[in-house]
C-alpha cells in the first residue's frame, strides 16, 4: 500500500509541477503519459518476472522507482528530462503492478477465495490512492514540489523494505526461451474469452485511463488551489475504494461477465456527467466513474485469475496488460490532442471510446458467447 500511496502522490505532484513550469495542459498530459509507455514492453517484463522470485522482483521495482524520484526531485525545472525519467520509472511501475496483482495474489489464495482477496486488495489500493492524493496535495502546497518528490522516493523505499516480509515466491516449472514465453503469452490473448476482454478494456482505458491526470491538470489550469484539487479527487477515489470493496456483492445473480457490462454502462454515464461544465459536475462524475471502475476492476481481474493458470500468470497477464494498460498513456495523448480542439469537443473522443468499449463487451456477453470457459490446463502449448 505504501507503493500505491507513492504512486498517487506522484500523480498530483509531478503534473502540477510541470504545469507550473510550462503552463501547457497538452505538455503535462504528454509528459505524464510517458510513464505508461513501458507497458508496451510488458510481455518481456512478464517473462522476466516468471523467471525470478516474485518477492525479489517486487522489491527491485520499488527501489528503482525511488531512485528515479530522487533524480526528479532535483530536476523538476527540466521538463524534457522529467518526462524521460517518468518513462524510466514506468518500468518499475509495470513490474510492481504485474507482480503484486496478477502473480502474488493467485499464488497465495485458492481460486474460491480470490475474488474476496482481490476485492480487499483493490479496496485497500483505492484507499491508498485517497491518502496519497491528499498527502501529495498537502506536501506540495506546504513544502513545495521538490520536497514532495523526496517524500515519494522515501515511500517507495519503505514499500521495498516492507516487502521483505513476503514469503519467497520462486519461479515454477522449467525455464523456457524468451521467444517461447512471448509466444505463450500472445497465444493466450487469441483465446476467445481473453481477446474480447482485452479489446473492451483497452478501448475503455483510452477513454478513462488518464482521467485523474486530466482532471488534475484541468483544475490546476483553472486556478483551483492544490489542496482543493486533491480533496475533490479524493472524493472520487474514496468512491472507487467503496466500489472495489462492495463490487463482488453487487448483482450476485449475474455472471462476472454480465456484471462487467453493468459497471461499464455506469462508467459511460459518469463520463457524460464529467463532460458537463462546472466543478461540481466533474467531481460528481468522477466519483461515479471511480465507483464503477473499482467494481469493474475486481470483476475483470478475478475473471483473468480464474482463466489463466498461475504458472503462466506473469507472461500472459503481461501480454494482456501490454494492450489494456498500454492504452492508458494513449489516453493521455488522446486528451492532449483534444485540448487543442477547444472545450466544446474536448470530451468527444473519450465518449466515443467509452461507448465503443461498452458495445464490444455487451456483444460478447449479451449475445451469449460470454460464458466463461473452465480454466484450461494448458501450460506451454
Amino acid at each position: 500500500m505504501l507503493a500505491k500511496i507513492a504512486d498517487w502522490q506522484l500523480g498530483i505532484v509531478v503534473p502540477l509541477a510541470i504545469l507550473s513550469e510550462t503552463k501547457s495542459i497538452a505538455l503535462v498530459l504528454f509528459a505524464f503519459a510517458l510513464r505508461g509507455l513501458p507497458y508496451a514492453a510488458s510481455p518481456v517484463l512478464g517473462s522476466v518476472i516468471d523467471r525470478l522470485d516474485k518477492r525479489v522482483a517486487f522489491i527491485g521495482a520499488q527501489v528503482q522507482q525511488a531512485a528515479v524520484m530522487l533524480v526528479i526531485a532535483v530536476m523538476l525545472d527540466q521538463t524534457v528530462l522529467v518526462g524521460g525519467l517518468l518513462l524510466i520509472g514506468g518500468f518499475g511501475s509495470v513490474i510492481s503492478t504485474i507482480t503484486g496483482q496478477f502473480v502474488v495474489i493467485p499464488s497465495l489464495f485458492e481460486e474460491s477465495a480470490r475474488e474476496s482477496a482481490v476485492a480487499k486488495l483493490a479496496s485497500a489500493i483505492e484507499f491508498s490512492k485517497v491518502v496519497g492524493l491528499v498527502l501529495g496535495g498537502v506536501v506540495f502546497s506546504t513544502l513545495g514540489p521538490g520536497v514532495a518528490c523526496l517524500f515519494i522516493a522515501a515511500l517507495y523505499l519503505l514499500a521495498g523494505l516492507a516487502s521483505t516480509g513476503l514469503p519467497p515466491l520462486p519461479s515454477q516449472g522449467s525455464r523456457t526461451p524468451l521467444l517461447k514465453d512471448l509466444t505463450i503469452g500472445f497465444r493466450w490473448i487469441r483465446k476467445r474469452e481473453i481477446l474480447w476482454l482485452v479489446v473492451a478494456m483497452a478501448v475503455s482505458n483510452l477513454a478513462v485511463g488518464e482521467m485523474e491526470t486530466v482532471l488534475v491538470t484541468l483544475f490546476g489550469a483553472a486556478g483551483v488551489r492544490t489542496i482543493l484539487v486533491s480533496g475533490l479527487l479524493a472524493i472520487g477515489l474514496f468512491a472507487g475504494a467503496v466500489g472495489s470493496r462492495v463490487g463482488p456483492r453487487l448483482l450476485p445473480s449475474l455472471t462476472i461477465e454480465r456484471r462487467i457490462v453493468v459497471f461499464q454502462a455506469m462508467s459511460f454515464g459518469a463520463l457524460l456527467v464529467i463532460a458537463a461544465p462546472g466543478l461540481i459536475a466533474k467531481t460528481v462524475g468522477f466519483a461515479l466513474m471511480s465507483f464503477a471502475l473499482g467494481a469493474s476492476n475486481v470483476a475483470s481481474i478475478t475473471y483473468r485469475q480464474n482463466t489463466i493458470p498461475v504458472a503462466l500468470a506473469g507472461r500472459v497477464n503481461a501480454a494482456i496488460r501490454m494492450f489494456i494498460t498500454g492504452a492508458i498513456p494513449l489516453s493521455g495523448f488522446l486528451y492532449a490532442g483534444a485540448s487543442k480542439l477547444g472545450t466544446t469537443v474536448f470530451w468527444v473522443p473519450g465518449l466515443l471510446c467509452a461507448a465503443l468499449s461498452l458495445l464490444v463487451w455487451s456483444l460478447y456477453t449479451v449475445a451469449g458467447v460470454g460464458e466463461q470457459q473452465p480454466r484450461s490446463a494448458e501450460i506451454s502449448s
